[in-house]
């Protein structure tokens, strides 16, 4: 289209430009009634959803009823057992297998089972340093801490970058000479001495714990004629755990191996620290536990399972094990000993036994002191209890879903009706669950428990729900023989193998008739499903007829406009010539 053919176009498609008549919106106004059928496509659609909706959250909720009945078939349930003592408050107890036999025994407990351990020798870590190593690097149980201390009431100011020196010299100014401190490289201790007989350390506004971490607090003051004295209550010195072992204060250099419960361990004390050897016995196959009494400055072995186990160590070449003071022979543990109903004395080398070395089966026990305890093993129905309720819950989930999504209501003209209302298949769902969970199970051998009823549960009047109406009979059912009711649930009523017609295996049998693949939810689902696609192939069908009809349209008015045009261009051209 040449430049003249196309602003004649852009003109023409002005609806009106030369006929004055606005069929553009004449246009619109046809397209929208067109489209009319679309809209109801699209309610149909909208329902069809809604009804899609409610009947998968209708296949959610019948799945977990099916999951909670199936839940009827672990044994487990009513074989469960439970435990009750002669003395709660007895640190004997106990935990029952569903195998245990119901009965009372009676265990004595003469002895528990202790550990054998290794107990290092005391402030072994040697010195804190010198007294002109800086405060922050002494190795110390506390680290020092910035701040002021007083003594004989006068303020001392601690620095992390004043040495030990700097410190004992500061107490001499700030008493004026009265009190005096060294360090004692040999004993590792620090000793203050006041000339004037008065030494009153610490006070209420002291933020460093200079005098606590070189253990100066809290003791008595002794008098030596004139002078008062205080002596740290112990060594000062620990073992330096993060450095080097040969840096950590044990004067330990070169490499070595340990062998403790016949397992080696092997170090390098030049470059491997002792926290890292620590770490790797206790990791080790050795099945100890290596630790480090900071306060004590004492290292400790102690076997991880309990028993009179000797525990035996192996030393390295340079003595490692010998300047920890761990050489020597371990306080080896004991077994427990006991007794069952007064009988032989037995013994374990753990304090939690079981029918390996009791001879009960199915009881676990578990001592933590000894004494006498009578252990009273019985049934215990509350596993099968919680069951029953979850079982009540999700059924009447179930049905008051179908009740709320199946009603019709009228209020004065107005009908309103549930998702599912006229659905004959979710109606006959209602019936039939309540048929299963009323009618009574054929085959069982109590007579006493061939329906729900007969365990205190029932219809709520009215309505297709359930709940527990006698708490008596549900008390009494559970109380007896909880075989029979793991026949009524899922026992072999035909002795067959096959337990179809129990209470739970027919109501599976009937859900899965909705639930599974293929099912008459899935069935219905994919109905609707089908039909909200097909209704989008139509109006997406009809959206085309309608674009093509609008083209036809407009090119039509677009002709006439331009006819009109010209013809109004010839009439004008005729007048002129009159002229």
């Amino acid at each position: 289209m040449n430049r003249l053919g196309t602003v004649l176009f852009m003109q023409f498609q002005l609806a009106g430009l030369a006929s004055g008549f606005d069929w553009q919106s004449m246009i619109e106004q046809l397209m929208a009634a067109e489209r009319i059928p679309q809209q109801r496509m699209r309610d149909e659609q909208s329902e069809n959803t809604e009804v899609k909706d409610a009947l998968e959250l209708l296949n959610t909720k019948l799945d977990a009823l099916k999951s909670t009945v199936e839940n009827f078939s672990d044994s487990a349930l009513y074989n469960s057992k439970q435990t009750s003592y002669s003395d709660e408050t007895l640190g004997i107890t106990a935990s029952a297998s569903t195998d245990a036999s119901q009965g009372n025994y009676e265990i004595t407990v003469t002895q528990l089972a202790t550990t054998s351990k290794r107990s290092g020798t005391t402030d072994v870590g040697g010195t804190i340093g010198d007294a002109s190593t800086l405060i922050s690097n002494l190795k110390l149980a506390t680290d020092i801490t910035e701040g002021t201390f007083s003594i004989n009431g006068q303020e001392i100011t601690v620095a992390e970058t004043d040495s030990l020196q700097d410190v004992l010299d500061a107490i001499s100014v700030a008493t004026s000479g009265e009190v005096t401190g060294a360090y004692d490289s040999i004993s590792d201790t620090v000793t203050l001495t006041s000339g004037t007989g008065q030494l009153e350390l610490g006070g209420s506004s002291d933020t460093s714990n200079f005098l606590s971490a070189l253990k100066l607090d809290q003791i008595e003051v002794a008098t030596s004629g004139s002078d008062a004295v205080v002596t740290s209550t112990g060594t000062l010195g620990i073992v330096d755990l993060s450095s080097s072992i040969a840096d950590s204060g044990l004067g330990i250099t070169g490499t070595g191996t340990i062998i403790i419960n016949g397992v080696a361990v092997t170090y390098d004390a030049d470059n491997e620290s002792m926290a890292t050897l620590m770490s790797n016995v206790n990791d080790s196959a050795a099945n100890v536990t290596m630790t480090y009494d900071v306060a004590a400055d004492q290292f400790r072995i102690v076997n991880n399972e309990t028993g009179a186990l000797e525990m035996p160590v192996v030393d390295s070449e340079n003595n490692l094990m010998a300047t920890l003071g761990l050489d020597g022979s371990a306080t080896v543990g004991q077994d427990l000993q006991f007794t069952v109903d007064g009988g032989l004395t037995l013994s374990s080398r753990s304090n939690v036994i079981d029918s390996d070395d009791h001879g009960i089966t199915g009881l676990t026990i578990t001592a933590t002191e000894t004494g006498t305890q009578t252990i009273s093993i019985s049934q215990d129905s509350s596993a099968l209890s919680e069951q029953m309720n979850s079982f009540i819950s999700s059924y009447n989930d179930v049905q008051d879903y179908i009740l709320e999504q199946t009603k019709i209501t009228v209020e004065d003209t107005e009908v309103t009706a549930g998702d599912l209302a006229g659905n004959r298949e979710i109606y006959d769902l209602d019936t039939k669950l309540r048929s299963l969970a009323f009618s009574e199970v054929t085959g069982v051998s109590n007579s006493d428990l061939l329906r729900l009823e007969h365990m205190g549960i029932d219809f709520i009047s009215g309505t297709s729900k359930l709940e527990i109406k006698d708490s008596e009979a549900l008390e009494s059912a559970l109380a007896s023989n909880l075989s029979d009711l793991e026949e009524f649930f899922m026992g072999d009523l035909d002795n067959d193998g096959d337990s179809d017609e129990t209470f739970a295996a027919r109501m599976v049998e009937y859900i899965d008739n909705y639930t599974v693949d293929g099912g008459i939810l899935d069935t219905q689902i994919e109905t609707l499903t089908e039909q909200n696609n097909d209704i989008d192939e139509q109006i997406e069908e009809m959206e085309r007829r309608l674009e093509f009809t609008r083209a036809a349209l407009e090119a039509s008015f677009i002709a006439m406009e331009e006819a009109q045009s010209q013809i109004q261009q010839q009439s004008s051209a005729l007048a002129n010539l009159q002229l």
